[in-house]
């Protein structure tokens, strides 16, 4: 196969909010200043779910009953390697992610980003203006309309209950 007809990599990408709906963005190890959400390739063998639930155990470190699937978003992006990494070389063009939006229902102190194989070196937890900021650019291009779900998402959090 040529390298443009590869096929895409499923990707599972997601949105943690924590308790106070910040939302976590790390900061990739090894690249300072470039900051994104926790994402990987989802393995056939388990469900998009359980894909969701191994990322985000192994990227932040922290144990897998602190995670809970909020929802899937309707927000998908497809893009094209620039430089595909070692582990895609002959095997994918670039990556169809789907978007999730979590709750981490654990301390701060829960996350050990050194657990696994560093993915981040530093996490923050951003507002969704600070994500648009702080977000790496070319990332930022896939997040836009995942991060307009999770704006409506946070905005039925906070909207004032019908009085009876």
């Amino acid at each position: 196969m040529t390298p443009n007809t590869l096929p895409l990599r499923p990707n599972v990408c997601m949105i943690v909010l924590n308790s106070a709906d910040l939302i976590f963005l790390g900061q990739r190890h090894g690249e300072a200043g470039k900051w994104q959400f926790p994402q990987g390739g989802a393995e056939p063998d388990l469900s998009l779910e359980e894909n969701v639930l191994r990322e985000l155990t192994e990227e932040l470190g922290a144990p897998r009953d602190l995670f809970a699937i909020i929802k899937k978003l309707n927000s998908t992006h497809e893009y094209e390697f620039m430089r595909p990494p070692d582990y895609a070389k002959g095997r994918w063009r670039g990556q169809s992610q789907t978007f999730w939006l979590v709750q981490f229902r654990g301390a701060d102190s829960d996350i050990n980003l050194k657990a696994h194989t560093p993915e981040f070196d530093d996490f923050k937890w951003c507002t969704l203006e600070e994500v648009r900021k702080l977000s790496e650019p070319i990332r930022l291009k896939g997040y836009d309309k995942a991060l307009t779900e999770v704006k409506d998402e946070l905005l039925k959090r906070v909207s004032p209950k019908s009085k009876n």
